[in-house]
């Protein structure tokens, strides 16, 4: 939602009048403001809400163009090693001394874009882990680029620029239920891979890499210096966050769930001081995820928030949900955070500190204690239909020399991040465990250190055992029991393991934070909310018999999720091409 929309022309000028689309914020208009850059052959627009407004800018002088959207955690560090005192100039001052290297010295959640008016040469970036998203789209006449494809759709039709519905990425949302690598539902737009930076120059673009994970080299520290050291790098990332609060004056917020990564940035925020908080959850009614962190923030007197999410009534807002992530990852996976946000007042507050995919970070993309290939069904939600891409899957698996890194930068970089897209309405969410730092050194600890959270238990044991007295949502037991005998002990643990048995067992999800196929047989109007939005959008894909074919069959016979996937992909196609499909019916 927040960030930049540019119209960059290889040839002419732009034609005018070519407006941008207006923003759809759902009430929120009054956090939001939009500033623009206009030139013979370039259009920019900043759309961004009005928080941490020094963090960043669309400004030009007589040199460069600079934008920057999102928080840069150790801006004020900059400040002192650049000795300016503003985004603009601390930006400009690093590009000139470091050239494209100047990205190196970023800390946070960002996406950007130097021109050099000089050289006539654009660097367009996303920052290392995606958690910020950006597109592009480039034919013979213009490159354009975005924060959110729907941008980038809107101009193509405004441009008479036809776009094609990309097979590949359809298919993909119905198996994995978001996308890889650089695909979008549009194959003319591609996604700015995490850590990659686009150079556009002399009607020129290329495509590099800055940041890469499988760069990284296994640590020869031992088990002891690595939990130290993880210790000492995960409380530096914790304090960067929460001290960006600060800089601005805010209240500190937090998710925390019944897991362990919310709990260790809560809760170590809480050791090194922070101890303000608001923390806030959801979940079905009387679940782990309620009845843990409610019993954390009370033992550590933090004010609590709990949003229920019985019914998964909020299930039904489907085309409001989809607007906020253009449709590229299952909108049910992250519904439920746009609800819970909803009814809470940010005006005070800062960054939402999250724990996000702190568990991938220390092993859980790991299925063996040493390095696996990955496979096509490796982190795919339903395998279907993935015979259909096989060919694809099977050419994008290969490039990855183990499964944790396909996971990474598939699920991990490209999927989990999906609330982020949702609390960017309101703030900017941030986690330590993306903390680059920190993810790279997990990254160098051997395998089977990290396989089923060994090192990450140890860790808790031995820096931070009070964390452990609360249950552990996954196992039902206290995390220091969880990888050992004594769980035996413990009823708790046979009632988890009861429940995720019959789930496994059924193929369906009847238990947890949001158990949707208890939901969807128990809630006839979810049942009927969906059916009448597959039955009045399936349509769209009359054009594709095939794949209209295939997702008949699924939403027939699969599971809760797996009509979700349906439902993501036809709710995408309708934000995406509707708009086109009326032109040329009226050209018709």
């Amino acid at each position: 939602m927040s960030g930049f929309t540019a119209i960059i022309s290889k040839k002419n000028t732009i034609p005018s009048p070519l407006t941008f689309r207006d923003k759809n914020v759902y009430g929120q208009e009054s956090r939001f403001h939009t500033s623009y850059i206009d030139a013979e052959k370039y259009r920019i627009e900043h759309f961004t809400h009005n928080k941490f407004e020094h963090d960043k800018i669309l400004k030009e002088d007589e040199q460069f163009v600079i934008g920057i959207e999102g928080v840069i955690l150790n801006l004020s560090e900059l400040a002192i090693a650049t000795q300016q005192t503003d985004i603009y100039n601390i930006i400009k001052k690093l590009f000139i001394t470091k050239g494209n290297e100047f990205i190196h010295s970023l800390k946070g959640e960002f996406v950007g874009f130097i021109y050099s008016k000089t050289d006539n040469k654009w660097v367009i970036f996303a920052n290392p882990t995606g958690t910020k998203r950006l597109f592009y789209f480039q034919n013979e006449n213009y490159l354009l680029f975005s924060s959110d494809v729907r941008e980038l759709t809107d101009l193509c039709h405004k441009l008479l620029i036809p776009i094609t519905l990309d097979t590949n990425g359809a298919y993909l949302m119905l198996t994995y239920g978001y996308m890889l690598e650089d695909t979008t539902l549009v194959s003319e737009i591609k996604r700015v891979a995490p850590g990659t930076m686009l150079a556009f120059e002399k009607g020129e673009l290329t495509v590099a890499s800055y940041f890469n994970l499988s760069c990284i080299e296994k640590t020869t520290d031992t088990k002891e210096q690595v939990i130290e050291k993880m210790d000492e790098l995960f409380s530096k990332a914790v304090r960067l966050e929460f001290e960006k609060d600060k800089e601005y004056n805010y209240k500190h917020i937090a998710t925390l769930s019944g897991g362990l990564d919310s709990r260790m940035t809560v809760l170590v925020a809480n050791e090194l001081g922070y101890k303000e908080q608001l923390n806030f959850t959801f979940s079905q009614s009387n679940y782990l995820d309620e009845m843990i962190p409610k019993k954390i923030a009370s033992d550590y007197a933090h004010e609590f928030l709990f949003q229920s999410l019985d019914n998964g009534n909020y299930l039904k807002d489907i085309d409001k949900t989809i607007y906020y992530n253009d449709g590229l990852i299952l909108y049910s996976g992250s519904s439920h955070v746009l609800k819970s946000i909803e009814n809470i007042n940010f005006d005070k507050y800062g960054l939402i500190h999250t724990g996000l995919i702190g568990d991938a970070v220390i092993g859980s993309f790991l299925s063996q204690p040493f390095v696996v290939k990955p496979t096509i069904y490796s982190g795919a939600y339903s395998t279907k239909l993935i015979t259909k891409i096989e060919p694809y899957l099977q050419a994008i698996v290969d490039k990855y020399p183990s499964e944790e890194l396909f996971k990474f930068y598939g699920r991990g970089f490209l999927a989990a991040t999906n609330g982020n897209f949702y609390f960017d309405i309101f703030t900017q969410a941030v986690t330590p465990f993306l903390d680059l730092d920190f993810l790279s050194y997990c990254y160098s600890i051997p395998d089977e250190w990290k396989y089923k959270h060994k090192i990450y238990l140890e860790w808790i044991a031995k820096k931070h055992p009070e964390f452990a007295k609360y249950q552990w949502e996954k196992t039902g037991v206290s995390p220091l029991k969880s990888n050992n005998y004594k769980k035996y002990f413990d009823w708790n643990y046979y009632q988890r393991m009861k429940l995720k048995f019959f789930d496994k067992l059924s193929k369906k999800m009847n238990s947890g934070m949001n158990p949707f196929d208890n939901w969807f047989a128990k809630n006839p109007d979810l049942q009927l909310t969906f059916s009448r939005y597959f039955e009045e959008n399936i349509a769209l894909l009359s054009d594709k018999p095939d794949l209209k074919k295939d997702c008949e069959y699924l939403f027939a016979e699969g599971n809760t999720n797996e009509r979700l996937q349906v439902l993501t992909l036809l709710g995408a196609i309708k934000l995406h091409f509707t708009q086109q499909k009326t032109r040329s019916r009226s050209n018709g």
